[in-house]
Parts: C-alpha cells; sequence; structure tokens
C-alpha cells in the first residue's frame, strides 16, 4: 500500500507571494513610497518583474497588500483588571510596533504616501480605525469598571493618547520612557474625570 501523501502547506503560488509582499515591505520602509519601484521588488524578491505585474498592475496595489499582510496592527491584550495597566500595555505594544526595524520608516514612507494616493490613504484611514477601535475597547471596559463616566469621547480619549508617541518617534527623537507613559495616562485619566469629554461633531 503506497504511503499516504502528506499535505502541501501552501503552494508556489502562496510562496511567490510571500516573497513579493515580503520584498515590498523592505523596500517601502528602506527606501520610503517616493523610492519604491516594482522591478526593485522584483530583484529583491526574486520573481520576475512580469510576474509581479500580473498579480498587481500598479505600485499602488502592491504596496496597499503589502501593508495589510504586514501592517502593524494592534495585538489584542488580555484585561489587567486595571485602565491605567491596560493602557500601559496598549501604548507599549504600540509603541513598539512603531520602532521596530521596519516601523519608522515605514510609517514617515506613509506620511508621504497619502498625500499621493487616495488608495493608500483609504487603507491608511481604515487601519487607524482599527487603532482606534482597539483602544476604545479598553476604554469601555474601564467604563464598566466604573472607573471613567459613560458617555466620554473614547477616540478623542485614545488619540491623546497615542498623539504624543507618535510625535516623539516621527519628530523629536525623544524617548518613550515608562515615565513619559505613566505621567501621560495619568494625565488623560485626571482629565477625562474632572471634565466629561463629549463626543465632537464630525
Amino acid at each position: 500500500m503506497p504511503a499516504a501523501r502528506k499535505p502541501r502547506l501552501g503552494g508556489r503560488s502562496a510562496r511567490v507571494r510571500q516573497a513579493v509582499l515580503n520584498a515590498a515591505f523592505a523596500e517601502l520602509g528602506e527606501k520610503g513610497y517616493d523610492s519604491f519601484s516594482m522591478e526593485a521588488v522584483a530583484r529583491r524578491s526574486g520573481v520576475h518583474k512580469t510576474t509581479v505585474y500580473r498579480r498587481w498592475p500598479t505600485r499602488d496595489a502592491l504596496v496597499v497588500d503589502a501593508l495589510d499582510s504586514r501592517g502593524d496592527r494592534h495585538s489584542p491584550i488580555s484585561g489587567t483588571g486595571s485602565l491605567r495597566a491596560d493602557l500601559r500595555l496598549f501604548a507599549e505594544d504600540v509603541f513598539a510596533k512603531l520602532s521596530s526595524p521596519h516601523g519608522k520608516a515605514m510609517l514617515k514612507s506613509l506620511v508621504s504616501a497619502v498625500d499621493q494616493s487616495p488608495e493608500i490613504l483609504e487603507k491608511v484611514r481604515s487601519f487607524w480605525r482599527e487603532r482606534l477601535d482597539a483602544g476604545a475597547a479598553v476604554i469601555e471596559w474601564g467604563i464598566d469598571r466604573g472607573e471613567l463616566p459613560p458617555g466620554i469621547d473614547v477616540d478623542l480619549v485614545i488619540e491623546g493618547l497615542l498623539a504624543p508617541i507618535y510625535l516623539r518617534v516621527l519628530l523629536s527623537g525623544q524617548s518613550v520612557t515608562a515615565d513619559f507613559l505613566q505621567q501621560l495616562i495619568e494625565l488623560l485619566l485626571d482629565g477625562a474625570l474632572h471634565r466629561r469629554i463629549t463626543p465632537t461633531c464630525q
């Protein structure tokens, strides 16, 4: 009786796609959007450029797919039972992704790309919405436990937490320390407790 064949994990098409996306992500992180080219991706991945163009007919289509496959989406956290501790874990996760080998370069290249590509702008907006939703879930846990009043603008609180982290990574180069995060969280929660933050008009 012939031995049973082992199931194939993926296949050539899946391997080619992963090689191209990995190369695209690396090119974008190292060279930015303005210098990103399909030819460079093909060389780096070892895949013929005709194959690359067949699957991704435009540069933006490839960039969006690469971002979708390797984007720094938020990793869900387990609730600690403390809003301050949960926010600290959330902020640390965000900073870790931004300061990863390609994180900072990717972020800077996307700042340039969103002004040039509506397709990439839409992808970035979708990612940002996911990040706000992840942070909002942490705030909602705190509201359920009575640590914050209901009805506050949770997006505004999370934006207040994330903006200084992005500012330090992108512009000032200042460190994001445990003490900095702790002070930032205390400032935000003190403000939310002492002055009700209502949803802003869009």
